[in-house]
């Protein structure tokens, strides 16, 4: 326990040394991010029209800032490790881990507990931008807080399944994109107007129910009671979410051990 608590004051005070040191990458980062929401939000405003798109906005801000946790995760779980085989440091990296898995679970918590502040400073900069406020009441603030937690999880375990193949074959940087560029269109989709059962079937994919729960919780009148059931199904997607991105990650870092791929780029 000692050692890993070690590990994590060490990746905390990495990644803050790298942030004060590369001041400018992360400030452009979130003026991009800034910029991309406001183009989306314009052209949403130009098409619908300010008075319809104001029924809108609670789902627009939250879909997105819920992205960007989503590419947070990703970046953590697998475009890092594309990175680090670049430098020449992923096998050192991964001799003298005790766990590499482990690892990067550590590296998840502290780099999307620091991407937290981030997505903070982002939503309030884009209501106070739109001047839409979302209805938060600090009675709903611990339920956010848990589903944000829960739907952050279950992009970790995609993002290891992405890291596994990053493991295996080192550059996978389009097909990254193209599940990040999934998932934006995932928090943005609204399963309960589709026909039939696609709405249970859609609910399981990441960020569909998390994006749900916190329109539902944000919404004036709603509460975590209604949104019990909703809860545990979430709980349960995260916890497979966890444990197949996990297992896939075990499984192809054994193979490239036993490849000796991991010097490889």
């Amino acid at each position: 326990m000692t050692r890993w608590l070690k590990i994590a004051r060490a990746e905390f005070l990495r990644d803050i040394t790298t942030a004060l040191r590369y001041p400018v990458e992360l400030f452009t980062g979130v003026f991009i991010l800034y910029i991309l929401f406001m183009g989306l939000y314009t052209g949403a405003r130009m098409l619908a029209g300010r008075q319809v798109l104001q029924g809108d906005m609670d789902a627009l801000i939250i879909g997105y800032t819920m992205w960007f946790f989503a590419v947070l995760a990703i970046n953590t779980m697998s475009t890092d490790i594309e990175s680090e085989a670049r430098q020449g440091t992923l096998e050192q990296v991964c001799l003298h881990a005790p766990n590499y898995l482990g690892l990067l679970w550590v590296r998840a918590v502290i780099q999307l507990a620091m991407g937290a502040g981030m997505v903070v400073f982002l939503s309030v900069l884009i209501q106070l931008t739109t001047r839409h406020f979302l209805h938060i009441t600090w009675s709903m603030v611990p339920a956010l807080i848990i589903v944000v937690a829960l739907s952050v999880i279950e992009l970790c375990g995609v993002g290891l399944i992405l890291g596994g193949l990053s493991l295996l074959f080192k550059r996978i940087g389009q097909l990254s994109s193209v599940v990040q560029f999934g998932l934006f269109f995932l928090a943005y989709t609204q399963v309960n107007t589709l026909p039939g059962s696609w709405p249970q079937v859609l609910s399981h994919l990441p960020l569909v129910r998390g994006v749900a729960l916190l329109r539902h919780l944000c919404t004036p009148g709603g509460s975590t009671t209604q949104a019990t059931g909703d809860l545990l199904l979430l709980l349960l997607d995260t916890v497979a979410y966890a444990a197949v991105g996990s297992l896939a990650f075990a499984l192809a870092e054994r193979a490239a051990r036993r490849a000796g791929t991991l010097s490889h780029y």
